[in-house]
């Protein structure tokens, strides 16, 4: 995927989280959005490499790595999800006859697995 639907991509889901959790900004102020993007480039980054290598187990571990760092911080499981599915969603925007078309499918892909994995640590929790 090219760099400008890369800073699409997290834009959206960006302006998403803070459109939908306003409180967000009051706790955690400009930092706190520009932080939300970095997170989101790590997580593309990660997403790019599962996919070269094959193993989605990778981007797997990574969530899993990810989740206790944040909740260690405050932050609950379900943030980490709802980050995932905000990527699916602009992924699922992604022109199906562009050549980034078969990556962001493969993302989704991927995010499945991860929010499904996720989503067991929330029940055992």
């Amino acid at each position: 995927m090219n760099a400008a639907r890369i800073d699409s991509i997290i834009e959206y889901v960006t302006e998403g989280i803070y459109r939908d959790y306003p409180a967000l900004l009051k706790r955690f102020g400009e930092r706190g959005r520009e932080k939300c993007r970095e997170d989101n480039e790590h997580h593309i980054r990660h997403l790019q490499t599962s996919l070269k290598l094959g193993d989605r187990q990778f981007f797997i571990d990574y969530a899993h790595w990810l989740n206790g760092i944040l909740t260690s911080r405050g932050m609950e499981t379900s943030h980490l999800i709802d980050n995932f599915e905000r990527l699916q969603e602009a992924f699922c925007q992604v022109d199906p006859t562009t050549e980034d078309a078969p990556a962001a499918l493969t993302y989704n892909e991927i995010l499945d697995y991860a929010i499904a994995s996720l989503k067991e640590i929330e029940i055992k929790a």
